[in-house]
């Protein structure tokens, strides 16, 4: 194996453990690291601190997949983790009785740490339950850790050990196949954690930490709120409408839109003429009458739009991602985004593959990002219509052939407005309803130029649209990169990178 530049390196047959025959699981960059950080830390196993009751680890429950889609509550799985938090609108909810039953068995609390322990390229990944993210179960793929005597270790100090370069190596190693997916079930306790010696240091970054992410949760919830009263600030004309968004900033379940997609009004039954089908399309859902209907309503105080129209007047270029290739993955440091790496309207700050610059460069003139740029994801199955818009911080980068991106063109048509209005609860049924499988996965195709957006007159309406939403986005992201961080900030012991 390579470990640094090294190409292999040799192990005693003593050194030897549990008959683990894999060569990362005794990467020799770990123990060396662990002797530097000897000086400035204290260096505890996650299995001291479970045996002291400092900690408690447990895990969720596997609930049966004829229970998605049954209800409003979320049930939490590994891919609903990103960014230190969890996704606002995770893929599957349950209904209350489903979520009765199971919620005394996992027990979710908030302050509870979730770290995925079962998967691939998710194992690892960390995040905080904030008093936001209440009303849910979790999956038996996470382990949920506890803080029981906090004198020591804190919610927020433990999700930045868990960050820091070094624990997150020590998982990587301790990751080995199990059936079909990877695991680290029954290895979480030979983890050493990084304690910074200074006290003020180490409570500095536990409260540094445990306040970004309570606050990344709160904007991600009040952004999720603000587009709960969007369509009716748009049916309305009114202005006014978003100044009283903050009251729709719900905890607990509100923290998922599924209620209103999963019931999206789609008629039960209705009456099409033949001359009415469209492209042999037989699919009833893509003549939904309800989706008209509604668009109707908006035709009152906006224009109606469709993203093709906008496209041929030369308003918005529409790009769509390559496929690089799996051989390329891990061979740089560019971040290629895949439809799993959006969520919560922004994109992964750790993607789950990269590749080199030279690789990068070979797709210059096929694509391309910059800031301001709007990625959809066109192909998938839940994450159909997901976006993110593209920050300063996420570029370069390559994205996937499943991803659309969408750049404003008109100087006076803002990139956070048509970001809006995609994310409409109108512009997410015509989506939805546009949605068809091909192959073996679901895509929208072409037919995204189909989709009609409502763009107010009222410039008092577009304006409040634009300062809200870009606000609330500018704020996330700056808590993104300072969250980044405070790993970094546990290994270096210096709080001046976060101060």
């Amino acid at each position: 194996m390579r470990v640094r530049g090294r190409i292999g390196f040799t192990l005693s047959a003593s050194e030897v453990r549990n008959d683990i025959l894999v060569p990362h699981y005794y990467d020799p960059f770990i123990p060396k690291r662990l002797r530097q950080l000897q000086r400035t830390h204290e260096l505890v196993r996650v299995g001291s601190l479970l045996e002291s009751g400092e900690l408690t680890m447990t895990q969720g429950r596997y609930v049966p997949k004829i229970h998605y889609g049954t209800g409003p509550y979320p049930y939490i799985r590994t891919s609903d983790i990103a960014n230190f938090e969890l996704r606002g609108v995770p893929k599957h909810g349950v209904s209350e009785s489903v979520y009765g039953y199971y919620a005394p068995l996992v027990d979710v609390r908030p302050d509870d740490v979730l770290l995925v322990h079962e998967g691939t390229y998710l194992i690892g990944t960390t995040a905080l339950v904030t008093r936001y993210d209440t009303g849910i179960l979790i999956q038996h793929h996470l382990a949920k850790l506890r803080c029981t005597n906090t004198s020591r270790l804190t919610p927020g100090l433990l999700v930045s050990l868990l960050l820091s370069p070094i624990v997150r190596r020590q998982i990587r190693s301790k990751q080995l196949a199990s059936d079909i997916i990877d695991s680290i079930v029954g290895r979480v306790d030979e983890v050493t954690l990084p304690f910074p010696r200074d006290v003020p240091v180490r409570e500095a970054i536990g409260h540094e930490s445990y306040r970004v992410l309570n606050e990344r949760a709160k904007a991600r919830n009040e952004l999720a709120g603000l587009f709960a009263v969007l369509d009716e600030a748009l049916l309305r004309g009114d202005a006014s409408v978003l100044c009283d968004w903050h009251d729709q900033a719900f905890s607990g379940r509100g923290t998922s839109i599924l209620g209103f997609l999963g019931n999206r009004g789609f008629a039960r039954s209705f009456a099409l003429n033949a001359s009415s089908v469209r492209n042999r399309i037989l699919v009833p859902r893509y003549y939904d009458p309800s989706i008209p209907e509604l668009l109707s309503r908006f035709s009152r105080s906006c224009d109606l739009v469709t993203i093709g129209d906008l496209y041929s007047r030369g308003a918005l270029a529409l790009g769509v991602g390559n496929e690089v290739g799996k051989l390329a993955y891990g061979t740089g440091a560019i971040p290629f985004v895949r439809t799993s790496d959006l969520g919560n309207w922004e994109l992964k700050a750790d993607p789950k593959h990269s590749v080199s610059a030279d690789i990068a460069a070979g797709y210059a003139t096929k694509q391309s990002a910059e800031k301001g740029d709007i990625l959809l994801v066109r192909d998938g199955t839940y994450l159909v219509g997901t976006t993110a818009m593209v920050a300063e911080q996420d570029t370069p980068m390559l994205y996937s052939g499943g991803v659309i991106r969408i750049r404003c063109l008109e100087s006076q048509l803002s990139p956070v407005l048509i970001f809006a209005l995609l994310n409409t609860r109108v512009a997410r049924l015509q989506m939805r309803a546009r949605q068809f499988t091909r192959d073996v996965i679901d895509t929208l195709g072409k037919r995204i130029t189909e989709v009609v957006l409502p763009i107010p007159r009222s410039a008092s309406v577009r304006q409040a649209i634009v300062d809200n939403v870009g606000s609330l986005l500018d704020r996330r992201t700056n808590l993104r990169a300072r969250a980044t961080l405070l790993g970094s900030a546990v290994e270096s012991a210096d709080t001046s990178q976060i101060a």
